[in-house]
């Protein structure tokens, strides 16, 4: 008998799934561009992926503010806020990416169909966690998980958050001045000219720590 319980624990090992290695991500977590050469974040990062990569020693702590999403234990879902660029660009790294540039964000925004919103070709106020400071987005004037309003999907199936929650950050700088894409929960006005896929967006210094703007990533197509 003790050997066949030897026996039964090592099957049970065998077709246990294998850890994934630090700096991956779950299987579905990357979409891929079917017209482009580029893969990108299905949600914005979130905050157990940069407190792994804090762990890891590949980010720094103090590059996204505790105050914020990454200071609370029971917001590991949702998305890393108040982070500044250079975590962003280290974040991604880890992650096996890199920051997203304009031109790979608005095609993964516009999808194959050139839309207009992630969703199609009309703003709809409640489609996704997206406001004014006046009149912040259906999940209050605060982030909610990442990728939890399934309607608020687009341009590519699977890919969530295109459109509010928080605004992203993208690798197109001039000097310490950095953009940031896709609207937050509380944002500028007219809120449809930066929740959509079009060319406004909004920018900051670098070292902007910001409960509005978090960060998805892209990463090379692999072979």
């Amino acid at each position: 008998m003790p050997i066949l319980r030897a026996l039964v624990a090592s099957l049970l090992l065998l077709a246990a799934p294998l850890p994934a290695p630090a700096g991956t991500t779950a299987t579905g977590r990357w979409i891929t561009h079917p017209d482009q050469p580029f893969d990108i974040l299905a949600t914005e990062a979130t905050v157990k992926e940069f407190k792994d990569c804090v762990a890891a020693k590949k980010c720094v702590q103090t590059s996204a503010d505790d105050a914020c999403n990454a200071g609370d234990d029971a917001r590991s879902a949702f998305p890393i806020n108040c982070i500044d660029h250079d975590g962003a660009e280290a974040l991604c790294g880890y992650l096996g990416g890199r920051l997203c540039s304009s031109k790979e964000w608005l095609a993964a925004c516009r999808g194959t169909e050139q839309r207009a919103f992630p969703y199609g070709p009309e703003y709809q106020p409640s489609r996704c966690h997206v406001g004014s400071y006046d009149n912040p987005g259906p999940g209050g004037r605060t982030t909610i998980k990442a990728g939890s309003i399934p309607e608020c999907v687009g341009g590519l199936p699977g890919l969530f958050d295109m459109s509010g929650n928080v605004s992203e950050w993208v690798a197109d700088c001039k000097g310490d001045y950095c953009k940031f894409r896709g609207a937050a929960y509380v944002g500028n006005e007219p809120v449809e000219h930066f929740a959509g896929c079009g060319e406004v967006c909004s920018g900051n210094d670098k070292g902007l720590r910001s409960g509005t703007v978090g960060v998805r990533c892209c990463r090379d197509r692999k072979p």
